[in-house]
């Protein structure tokens, strides 16, 4: 029975039902009241719901039960700071009304970038939004305003980034984005064309030079911006691209080696 309404309380959690997942795990706490796991997806649950002082409660039992989990002792420092600094009236609860799409993680060369915001909102503010929420791109006075439901801007794309974006969408291209990552110092987010416009055909949204596809694993793992001469070579023709050597980063530090051995 235990294992069943801990399954039940994940599935109502992957589809973003969190007063209902919040119910379920309080109900399981009243019969194992020292259940880690159950504490912190309560945990969870509260934080989604905008109940930053509840979540925390949650988190601080988990890791008195457990001081080596590590989910609880991160969550927790986030939930304190949160639950200090964000008045109950300013919090800003965003409504996941769908499980989260693995497929909006993969890279697709010349179709996809991964980017971090700037001028990012206050973190509290966006607190409850998470790993694969989409996010729309709105043109407003010569940037690119990364907007969540309910009209709530998150940040903006970088300038250069941003540039690019505006020209191809001002030509007809179409674009959609999701969260891929957040914390109190960043967020960041994938990039997808999702229409080309024929006038486009032969240009890529972005760089050629990544993997044809590649799926998310970790953060480590993606691309957070263009270099120049990516951007660069996007822009000399239209959809040509030069030949990259991707060995040319080894290339001189195995010469340097060379020299050395020379030397002795």
């Amino acid at each position: 029975m235990r294992r069943l309404r801990s399954e039940k309380a994940i599935q109502l959690a992957m589809q973003n039902k969190w007063q209902e997942a919040a119910d379920l795990n309080q109900q399981i706490l009243e019969q194992f009241p020292e259940d880690v796991d159950t504490l912190n997806r309560l945990g969870k649950a509260l934080m989604e719901l905008g109940r930053y002082a509840d979540s925390r409660d949650q988190y601080q039992r988990a890791t008195k039960l457990d001081p080596s989990n590590g989910i609880a002792a991160k969550n927790l420092a986030r939930m304190t700071k949160l639950a200090e600094e964000t008045p109950t009236s300013q919090v800003v609860v965003v409504q996941h009304s769908r499980p989260v799409d693995p497929s909006v993680f993969i890279e697709e060369s010349g179709k996809t970038a991964v980017t971090d915001l700037v001028d990012r909102a206050r973190f509290q503010t966006i607190a409850t939004l998470t790993a694969g929420d989409k996010l729309t791109l709105k043109v407003e006075d010569g940037i690119v305003r990364v907007m969540a439901p309910g009209d709530l801007v998150v940040g903006q794309l970088e300038p250069k980034i941003g540039q690019r974006v505006m020209r191809l969408m001002t030509a007809g291209n179409r674009y959609s984005a999701a969260i891929t990552s957040i914390d109190e110092h960043h967020v960041r987010i994938i990039i997808r064309e999702e229409y080309r416009d024929p006038s486009m055909r032969s240009r890529p949204s972005f760089s050629t030079l990544a993997p044809e596809i590649r799926p998310y694993t970790k953060d480590s793992v993606f691309r957070t911006d263009m270099d120049d001469e990516d951007d660069d070579s996007m822009d000399d023709t239209d959809g040509d691209t030069e030949t990259v050597d991707v060995a040319d980063g080894d290339a001189s530090s195995k010469e340097d080696e060379s020299d050395h051995d020379d030397d002795a």
